[in-house]
């Protein structure tokens, strides 16, 4: 017998997902937010990350009411647009409940937006240290070593956070943990049916709101969207709209 794929039923398998999304629960969610506790620093390389990446994160932190600070380490001025990205930024953040005292975007000459340079990550953590100390950062939420993209800047910024809480500046408190947002191959991106895979590690899984959540934040970077471009479309489908998986790192050397 051959089937015959309508336009109807093509768009059926595309949202279903999407329409399971409204019955998934926090119920494993919950029981995650003791593990990063106190005040929270979300630490992003460009204006946009924060949604297009961290999204379950923000969502489930702001249903919590958790003391969430949120920093750019750059104004991603690359196409010479710092100043509305920043201002997208807030913004977006607006949307997760994260209020404009608590969205920062840095703008430091040795941290300028670059698709093919790193960044110092000594440079990074002696600019984070200050901030971290003055608002009693315990927790430090960040990109992993791959950067989930691979971009320089991503990945710079993980190098930069780990050499920030391995400091010996922090003889008299404690340091922040520090914990990455695991990277998935790209054969893993399908962003719905991810909500469905078995996590292993601390994680923040998106139901259909805070999916929906996500793409109010994203519509707020209107300098950096392009509808009909294909980077955007697979953007809709991301992984990270659905899930973050978090692990805590310890070992420095990593």
């Amino acid at each position: 017998m051959q089937i015959r794929w309508t336009r109807g039923a093509s768009c059926a398998l595309v949202f279903l997902p999407l329409l399971f999304g409204l019955f998934l629960r926090r119920r494993t969610n919950h029981g995650h937010f003791h593990v990063l506790g106190g005040k929270t620093l979300l630490l992003t390389a460009h204006p946009d990350d924060e949604t297009f990446f961290f999204s379950p994160t923000l969502s489930a932190l702001s249903q919590v009411d958790s003391d969430v600070f949120v920093v750019s380490l750059s104004t991603g001025n690359a196409k010479g647009l710092g100043d509305v990205r920043r201002v997208e930024f807030t913004r977006a953040l607006g949307v997760f409940g994260v209020g404009e005292e608590r969205s920062v975007v840095l703008n430091h000459p040795g941290l300028q937006d670059n698709k093919t340079a790193s960044w110092d990550p000594t440079l990074i953590a002696q600019v984070l240290y200050p901030f971290v100390v003055e608002n009693n950062i315990s927790t430090i939420l960040t990109f992993d070593s791959l950067g989930i993209t691979h971009h320089p800047n991503h990945r710079s910024t993980f190098a930069g956070a780990s050499q920030l809480v391995s400091n010996s500046a922090w003889q008299q408190r404690l340091p922040p943990r520090l914990f990455t947002l695991r990277s998935q191959p790209e054969t893993r991106h399908i962003g719905p049916l991810a909500a469905f895979l078995p996590p292993s590690t601390v994680h923040f899984t998106a139901s259909l709101p805070d999916y929906i959540t996500a793409l109010h934040a994203m519509c707020q970077h209107k300098s950096q969207l392009r509808f009909v471009s294909l980077p955007f479309a697979k953007g809709l489908l991301s992984r990270y709209l659905w899930v973050n998986e978090w692990v805590q790192i310890v070992d420095w050397s990593e």
